[in-house]
């Protein structure tokens, strides 16, 4: 497992609140978990990830560090600061 700290980009596994996997930016680290802000999902889970809003706990080994590259980011929707506002 990749060493993982706040501030870094990464890709999390589908889990029991989404239905695929996503792009999130870690805000806190726990034990065996952290606290991200979702930046980019799939359309598919739109009411999952908007039931959420936006934010998550994930288990350490379902995330590993990455960004979107240009042609997911095409079709995954972004996150806005007015999604996360609301």
């Amino acid at each position: 497992m990749a060493q993982i700290s706040v501030g870094d980009r990464v890709k999390c596994q589908k889990n029991g609140n989404t239905d695929y996997d996503f792009y999130a930016k870690v805000e806190k680290i726990y034990e065996n978990s952290a606290f991200v802000t979702i930046t980019h999902y799939d359309l598919r889970d739109d009411i999952n990830v908007a039931e959420l809003q936006y934010r998550a706990v994930i288990a350490l080994k379902k995330m590993k560090p990455a960004k979107p590259t240009a042609g997911e980011a095409k079709q995954l929707q972004a996150v806005s600061a007015a999604m996360l506002a609301e």
